[in-house]
């Protein structure tokens, strides 16, 4: 059975089948821009955010989207991974460097990508934040309300912390806990100056002198 759309791409390229099939694909392309374009305005307040970690790189990104229904959706999660591993590639930080990169399984930008899955979804859906750094075992990450994950690597909530240190303690509680304050705080100037969340009597710098390391850097990302 051959569908309207083939037949039309057929006769707008006089019967050739390669350039047929190119027809198509622009078309499909031209649809989902279009419904992406009408769609950029709607809230998106659900979502995931994803942490991806490899031998070398710990990498985050936020993806989001207007129902928690989607982010359920298999196309969702394959897209929140295959931003991961774009970010995680080439080492970016920045959303608008990320959205421009070819992801690696079929070399089209991220950003294109999205727009497909707009198409496909029917929602709108934004890559709202992504952060990547090396390795180390100083490294710290912490994820709230946790979604499983079967893809080996990667750790799925709807908050994500990563925390970088100068050492990791004999014992990383400490490390946990500042990752834990920070997902909890709403206010993250001056870090070291604040009283942790889980004790008020201590600062999370006094911590950090007590166990002997230093928060270098640190991320945090969230839904809604």
């Amino acid at each position: 059975v051959v569908s309207t759309q083939s037949t039309g791409a057929l006769q707008a390229t006089n019967n050739n089948a390669e350039e047929a099939k190119e027809w198509l694909l622009a078309q499909a392309a031209q649809h989902n821009w279009t419904k992406a374009e009408k769609l950029k305005e709607r809230t998106t307040s659900q979502g995931l955010v994803g942490i991806y970690t490899t031998p070398h790189r710990i990498s985050m990104v936020s993806l989001l989207c207007e129902t928690d229904f989607v982010c359920r959706n298999s196309k969702f999660l394959n897209l929140l991974h295959q931003s991961l591993e774009t970010v995680s590639e080439h080492g970016v930080s920045s959303v608008e460097h990320a959205l421009a990169l070819p992801i690696s399984t079929d070399r089209e930008p991220l950003g294109e990508a999205i727009i497909s899955t707009v198409g496909s979804l029917g929602e709108n859906i934004k890559l709202s934040g992504v952060y990547s750094t090396p390795k180390t075992p100083a490294t710290g990450t912490y994820l709230h309300r946790r979604v499983e994950s079967d893809i080996p690597g990667l750790q799925l909530g709807t908050i994500g912390v990563v925390v970088s240190c100068d050492v990791m303690p004999a014992d990383p509680q400490p490390v946990n806990q500042i990752s834990q304050h920070i997902a909890g705080s709403s206010d993250l100037n001056n870090l070291t100056a604040q009283p942790l969340l889980q004790d008020e009597t201590v600062t999370v710098g006094q911590l950090c002198e007590t166990h002997g390391f230093t928060v270098l850097d640190f991320c945090k990302l969230s839904v809604g």
